[in-house]
């Protein structure tokens, strides 16, 4: 017995040193001596299915089970080379039966997770893997494949919205995992989602502090912060991030505004140069395939009309009062200019006839079978074949003689498209109230923005005309750009006052 024992020992020291050959031949030799002696049975089982000899392993396990049928290894090991084998339920049933011997068996439970995790039956992995941690609280591999399946599940329900219940399991997979960034990063999201903004700041911070180059972890750190009062390290924490990628142009636009909420002017106006090159880039190189445009506009001698392009929708008091002192302004303004508004039903009669009153031409729109939302409905100008020029303006944005400048020297200027920019915040490379150009020029805009306000919402013109215009007229625009350095040139001089495109003061 004490050579058994001893060629036992041996043989499972080079087992577990990976000395497969060695360890079967002290294996064999121990059988030889007594051929119902169970661990030796067992152990040549798992290596006989190590190297691939599933069959033979189980024959082998087998007898050592019939010898010792109490001892719950022996059913975790037959259950690993059913599983080997393909054969998930009969494994299943053995990692039981190992389980029902030795509850607090961690390996097992571990095991088990993977066959009901193999299955779809993520909550039972789960409860397994929580069980085997209970079980043993420094098995490693228990943690690592809990908070996996946790952080899995967290991520599902956050991007589908469903932040409440994610943050349950996120909290306890950051918990599990606490050097995982990506896992502190959505938790972070889940408790910002439901308000919980001092938490979220926290697993920002936190997902940050793990990986610096994190740049959605800094840019959401630098939106909590600011919607949480402390605007100077929100700008700070948001500077830092845009330096580690200046590409991310959701990421500048939300520094300029909060380098200018807290009054760092200069470098707002820095960074909202680099935000108009950074769109530039994107946009250039991933233009859509659009048509070239013509040389000379379609149908250059039907259009003989200039139109001031509106659309008004609703009864906001702002967006009316703005409408009606935008077509009184007009004739003064831009001399034989139509002041043009599109608009719905939506719109109080009142306001329509004051509208008509002030000289603005009227085009309704049946909104209940339009697929094109209002805020687009000012570029339709640009399809209109009797147009020969067209300005596309806001509402609520008085008119100006700084502006009637700026459209002069656009005239002048035989470009055939028109861009200003007069605030460090308009960083849109065309911003939707403040552009024209010569219609019959640009593909039909209609189509396009229908489709695109169907993918991306109905106040996303400002990114349609990014990706559907700017491609078609950089480079053939006059820009005026007083704020932002090298985006255009300045505006005409004169004793102008007023900023072009600024919003109605409150009455």
């Amino acid at each position: 017995m004490p050579m058994i024992t001893e060629a036992l020992t041996q043989a499972l020291s080079h087992h577990l040193a990976g000395r497969l050959d060695e360890a079967k031949a002290l294996y064999t030799l121990v059988l030889d001596a007594d051929p119902e002696q169970p661990d030796a049975l067992h152990f040549l089982g798992v290596l006989a299915g190590q190297v691939g000899e599933v069959a033979g392993g189980l024959a082998l396990i087998g007898r050592a089970l019939a010898l010792r049928p109490e001892a719950a290894d022996i059913h975790a090991n037959r259950a690993n080379l059913l599983r080997s084998a393909g054969r998930s339920p009969q494994a299943e049933d053995a990692y039981r039966v190992a389980l029902a011997l030795q509850p607090d068996f961690a390996e097992a439970w571990t095991d088990l997770a993977g066959v009901c995790r193999a299955r779809g039956e993520t909550d039972q992995a789960i409860v397994a893997l929580e069980r085997g941690l209970a079980a043993n609280p420094d098995l490693a591999v228990a943690a690592e494949r809990l908070s996996a399946l946790l952080h899995e599940r967290g991520r599902l329900l956050v991007d589908t919205g469903r932040f409440l219940p994610a943050i349950d399991p996120l909290a306890r997979a950051a918990a599990l995992a606490p050097a995982d960034a990506d896992i502190a990063f959505l938790l972070g999201n889940a408790l910002f989602a439901v308000g919980l903004r001092e938490e979220a700041i926290q697993a920002y911070r936190r997902a940050a502090a793990l990986t610096p180059d994190f740049v959605s972890a800094g840019f959401n750190l630098g939106v909590a912060l600011g919607r949480t009062g402390r605007l100077e390290e929100a700008a700070d924490v948001l500077t830092r991030t845009a330096r580690i990628d200046p590409s991310q142009v959701e990421l500048l636009d939300t520094l300029v505004l909060s380098l200018v909420a807290t009054g760092r002017v200069g470098e707002a106006a820095d960074w909202a140069g680099r935000t108009l090159a950074a769109k530039d880039a994107a946009t250039v190189a991933n233009a859509p395939a659009l048509p070239a445009m013509p040389p000379a506009p379609r149908g250059s001698r039907e259009r003989r009309r200039d139109v001031l392009a509106y659309g008004l929708w609703g009864a906001d008091e702002a967006m009316i009062r703005g409408a009606i002192g935008n077509a009184r302004l007009a004739p003064t303004v831009h001399p034989g200019w139509t002041c043009r508004v599109y608009h719905d039903a939506t719109v109080p009669a009142g306001a329509l006839a004051a509208l008509a009153e002030a000289g603005a031409e009227l085009v309704a729109l049946d909104t209940g079978t339009a697929a094109l939302p209002g805020p687009y409905w000012r570029f339709l100008a640009a399809d209109d074949p009797t147009v020969r020029r067209f300005l596309c303006r806001d509402c609520d944005s008085p008119l100006t003689m700084k502006e009637r400048a700026a459209v002069k020297a656009w005239m002048a200027s035989g470009h055939p498209f028109h861009i200003m920019r007069d605030d460090i915040l308009q960083t849109e490379l065309i911003p939707p109230g403040l552009w024209g150009g010569l219609a019959g020029l640009l593909p039909d805009l209609r189509p396009l923005a229908e489709r695109f306000a169907r993918a991306e919402g109905a106040h996303q013109e400002h990114r349609f005309l990014r990706r559907f215009v700017w491609p078609l007229i950089r480079g053939r625009a006059l820009i005026h750009d007083g704020v932002h350095p090298g985006q255009g040139r300045p505006f005409p001089d004169g004793p102008f006052l007023e900023q072009v495109g600024a919003k109605l003061r409150p009455a």
